[in-house]
Parts: structure tokens; C-alpha cells; sequence
């Protein structure tokens, strides 16, 4: 039975871009489901459309392949919309990283594009910016399946804002303050413009990045949530008793301050921002977990920088996790396995599969090595074969991202083995040349 789509939050549907980092070609990561793919319980039922979404991308290649790009380049257009109108510099090169190995890619526009779902209609936004200005930048909605525009922009135009008859608002007078290297979403957002506000904040908000220094978002949630978080601990099995906010010397706090006060003048980003760059849960430090045993049943308290990696990455990890399956938002983790255990990496995954744990259709993208979420020796179903996806790159280092089902695997297949023999290409290609240290003569 597949899950109604009446309570439907915001889902991203698809993102595709070109000509980023080691990007050069368009590639394109969707989220929509294949009919082949497996069961529907665990999709996503967007009725108005007709479609079927899947909550999980997975992302498998080799080391440099290109997976962190994938997400790297959804995180630069979230930025943009967010930070160009105030926080890049008027006249100033737009800080995008095109392609650098084919030397017409340097000059070539880079293009970010999104399909997503806000308040039961389908957006389509996007932009192609080269390094010195935006070129191009366009908004579409799809009510009932029919196409609107929104506003178009191009710059080579005569008059390069277009506006159709759904956008209201002071349109005209935005335009003429938004610059040649800023978003016109993020100058209209700036300027309180009303019906472009949400879909701002759909970037600013619904696209969570978790990294795997920061505690920020876990550490704001132990004032009312703080059950959920040590529940989230415990899973783990950490020996975790208890998590309580630890503060920083007076000193140090008033040395972070006038670092912000520095980079909010230089950078444009909030405070907060700022904080989350930092690693830090406020300007007040950072959390201290107490740990219990059989011989110190009482426990006893550790500062995060004497916990264990995998301990640190949990705790990043927790307070994103629990925030997008509240708002049903879409969580980006770059290298999901690093430092868990694959039995908790695969809890995550079936966390956000299942309709009673994940009710609000939050979304899961991430990159791994774990090739035991592909099969089942760890007991039960691994991914579905619609929500796997690999990365290679050709012989001119362009990363192409492709998903697991053109491959047609039979149902019974198994994806671990036919992965790491090469079946499905995006492995390494050791060298057959043996290595060696050299002897002392």
C-alpha cells in the first residue's frame, strides 16, 4: 500500500548541474522511483503529479571520483540563493569553481537546476552564472501539471527580466537593485518580496548539510528534545548516559565574538552561520557527554574532544537527523559510514524508509563506501535498486553520475558482490604493477 500524499511536506524531485568542480557535462540526481525498483512502501506518492518519489539517494564511486561534488554542488546553488545578494561582493568575481581540465570550460557557464515540492505544487528553479555575472536565472511553477512562469532572466537580453502573471509583487524594483553577480531570488528574498520568500527559505532551510565537526544543530535541540537526542545516543549503543551543554571561557567567548564581528562584515553570513562553521553550538562552547558502566554506574563526564571519532560523527550527525524527519526536509551527509559501524549506517537508512519513524517524507542523500547497504548480511532488505546511485569519471576527468537501475539487476541479484567486482563500474582500477619499498643496499 503506498503512502497518501495528502500531508505531503516540502521533497526535492530532481537536481541537475554542469560544468562545477569536477563536474563537466550536465549530470542529474532524481529522486523519482522506478516501477521495477521494489515495494512502494517506502515511497514517496506526490498524486498531483503522478509520481513516486524514493527518500533515499545513496551515491557509490571511487576515491575522487566525484561523490562529494554531487553534494558540494547543491550546497553552492543553496549559498547562492541564500548569500549572493548580500553577501558577495558587488563587482566582485562570482566564487563559483567551474570544470578546470578543458580549458573552453574555464570560460563556459556553470548551471544549477532543482524540481521540488512546495506546499502541494512543483517548482522548477535555476541559474547559469559565469564568473563574472549571472547569465541566465529562471522560476517556474506547475499547478495541476501546467506550466507558469514565474520570472526569466537573461543577460544578453535587451530587457533581461521576463515576469509572468503569477509572480506578484514589486517585481520592476527589485530588478533594478539586484546586481550582475547576485541571484535575483536572493535580492527579492532580501526585499521581503512575498511569494518569493518560501521558495528561498525551501533552500535556506530544507536542504540540511550535516558535517561531521559540527554539533550545533543537536546541541540546540537539548533544550526541548533532548530525550529524542539521548534515544538517538543510546541506539547507537555508545555507553552514552546523559549529554549536557558545556560553556567556553569568558575569554575565549570575547575572542570569538570579534572573530564573527570580522567574518559577518567579510562574509555576509549570519552569526549563526558563522557559529556552525566553527563547530561550535553557540557562544557559549560546546557539549559534554557523561558515560556510564557497571563499575561507575553513577557515570562520568567527557568533553567532546575526548570522545572517539565515531563518537563525534554520531553526535553531528543526531541533531540534522532529528530536525529534517520534524520538518521533512531533505538531510545531505558526505561519507555516511565514516566512523559508524555498518549495522548503524544501515539504521539510518531504514529510518528514513520507514512511513512511522520518517511520517513527514523527510529525504536522505548521501555519499558512502559501505557496499553492505547494498545486500542483506546484515539482516533484512538493503537499499532499493532505485535509490542507488554511481559516480566514474572518463578518461578526460569528467564525473558522470548514473543510477544502478540502467543496469537492470535481476531481483535476486547480489548488488554487493556485482559492485565490488566491477559490474557496475565506479571502482578503482588498481595497478597491476606490484608495490614495493626499496631495500637499503
Amino acid at each position: 500500500m503506498r503512502p497518501k500524499g495528502d500531508n505531503l511536506l516540502p521533497v526535492l524531485i530532481r537536481f541537475r548541474v554542469s560544468n562545477f568542480r569536477s563536474i563537466k557535462d550536465e549530470q542529474e540526481l532524481s529522486m523519482v522511483a522506478s516501477s521495477l525498483a521494489g515495494t512502494p512502501e517506502s515511497l514517496v506518492h506526490l498524486q498531483a503529479e503522478g509520481l513516486d518519489l524514493v527518500r533515499i539517494a545513496a551515491i557509490y564511486g571511487a576515491n575522487a571520483a566525484g561523490k562529494s561534488n554531487v553534494l558540494n554542488a547543491l550546497r553552492f546553488m543553496s549559498a547562492a540563493v541564500v548569500r549572493s545578494h548580500r553577501g558577495w561582493e558587488p563587482g566582485a568575481p562570482v566564487p563559483r569553481e567551474p570544470f578546470l581540465l578543458d580549458a573552453a570550460c574555464r570560460k563556459a557557464a556553470s548551471t544549477f537546476e532543482a524540481d521540488f515540492l512546495l506546499d502541494q505544487v512543483r517548482y522548477r528553479y535555476g541559474f547559469s552564472l559565469g564568473s563574472e555575472r549571472i547569465l541566465e536565472e529562471w522560476l517556474y511553477s506547475y499547478p495541476n501539471r501546467r506550466k507558469r512562469l514565474w520570472f526569466r532572466r537573461d543577460a544578453k537580453a535587451e530587457e533581461p527580466f521576463e515576469f509572468g502573471k503569477s509572480l506578484r509583487g514589486n517585481n520592476r524594483t527589485i530588478a533594478s537593485l539586484t546586481r550582475e553577480n547576485s541571484l535575483f531570488l536572493s535580492a527579492a528574498a532580501e526585499n521581503n518580496h512575498e511569494m518569493l520568500l518560501p521558495i528561498r527559505s525551501w533552500f535556506a532551510s530544507r536542504i540540511v548539510f550535516s558535517t561531521q565537526a559540527n554539533v550545533l544543530t543537536t546541541a540546540r535541540l537539548l533544550t526541548d528534545r533532548k530525550p529524542l537526542v539521548l534515544d538517538l545516543l543510546k541506539l547507537a549503543d555508545l555507553g552514552i548516559a546523559d549529554i549536557e551543554p558545556k560553556e567556553l571561557p569568558t575569554d575565549q567567548v570575547a575572542r570569538i565574538e570579534k572573530l564573527i564581528a570580522v567574518l559577518k562584515d567579510s562574509t555576509g553570513a549570519s552569526e549563526e552561520e558563522l557559529l556552525e562553521g566553527l563547530g561550535l553550538p553557540n557562544l557559549g562552547g560546546s557539549v559534554e557527554l557523561t558515560h556510564s558502566s557497571s563499575e561507575v554506574p553513577a557515570g562520568i563526564s567527557l568533553p567532546l574532544e575526548m570522545e572517539s571519532e565515531g563518537t563525534r560523527t554520531w553526535l553531528s550527525l543526531t541533531g540534522p537527523l532529528l530536525a529534517v524527519l520534524e520538518t521533512g526536509s531533505v538531510l545531505c551527509v558526505d561519507e555516511l559510514d565514516r566512523s559508524l559501524h555498518p549495522r548503524l549506517a544501515l539504521e539510518v537508512v531504514r529510518i528514513f524508509e520507514d512511513p512511522v519513524r520518517n511520517p513527514k517524507n523527510a529525504q536522505l542523500i548521501f555519499n558512502t563506501h559501505d557496499t553492505a547497504l547494498l545486500g542483506n548480511l546484515l539482516g533484512g532488505a538493503g537499499l532499493r535498486r532505485d535509490e542507488v546511485w554511481f559516480v566514474e569519471k572518463d578518461t578526460a576527468g569528467g564525473t558522470h553520475l548514473y543510477p544502478l537501475t540502467d543496469f537492470k539487476p535481476r531481483r535476486d541479484e547480489n548488488l554487493e558482490r556485482g559492485y565490488l567486482q566491477g559490474r557496475y563500474g565506479a571502482i578503482p582500477f588498481i595497478a597491476s604493477a606490484p608495490f614495493a619499498v626499496a631495500e637499503d643496499d
